[in-house]
């Protein structure tokens, strides 16, 4: 079993955008032992995989398969805004993406039955997407508040700028209500 590999630092950040090193490090470390943990129940390789913080947007993890060449990547500004929505369980998402590539091979779906086990044998929940609230993703990745009757949503900038000058209207895909400016 190869050891967990430093972490890709990626393009440099304020320090309030991102993680310190001790974080990153909590990171890798974790996903060694998921790898670990995915050996011991299943049939495939421990071997952990490069991690990189590079990831940008709304998404707060992905595994890639580039070439035959499996990778990890998280949204430091993610994880450092909300971190307890992102320990273990993102982190474990991705992994389990790998396990069941490694282990159960290709075509199936992504977060499908295969991916729901290897999800329970490594303790987390099977969430395919994070909780982090809208008023943190608001603050941290450039997003505006809209509200309906029924919760706030963060709207990106194109989407506002849309809304804001009556092009589109948008309505929340619960309740059905138009969604209006939070500070209205």
């Amino acid at each position: 079993m190869k050891r967990a590999q430093e972490p890709d630092a990626g393009p440099r950040h304020d320090k309030s955008d991102g993680l310190d090193a001790v974080k990153r490090l909590e990171i890798v470390r974790l996903v060694g032992d998921l790898y670990r943990i995915a050996a011991q129940h299943f049939d495939c390789s421990g071997d952990t995989v490069p991690v990189r913080f590079t990831l940008r947007g709304l998404a707060a993890g992905q595994w890639r398969l580039r070439n035959g060449s499996e990778s990890l990547h998280f949204n430091e500004r993610l994880f450092a805004a909300a971190p307890e929505q992102h320990m273990p369980d993102t982190v474990a998402h991705e992994v389990a993406h790998s396990v069941v590539y490694r282990c159960f091979g290709r075509g199936l779906r992504p977060h499908g039955r295969e991916w729901r086990m290897v999800m329970e044998k490594l303790g987390c929940r099977a969430q395919v997407t994070h909780r982090t609230p809208p008023e943190i993703l608001a603050r941290t990745l450039n997003r505006h508040l809209y509200r309906c009757s029924c919760r706030i949503h963060a709207l990106g900038p194109r989407q506002h700028k849309h809304a804001i000058h009556g092009r589109r209207s948008y309505q929340c895909r619960v309740c059905g209500d138009r969604l209006v400016p939070a500070d209205r």
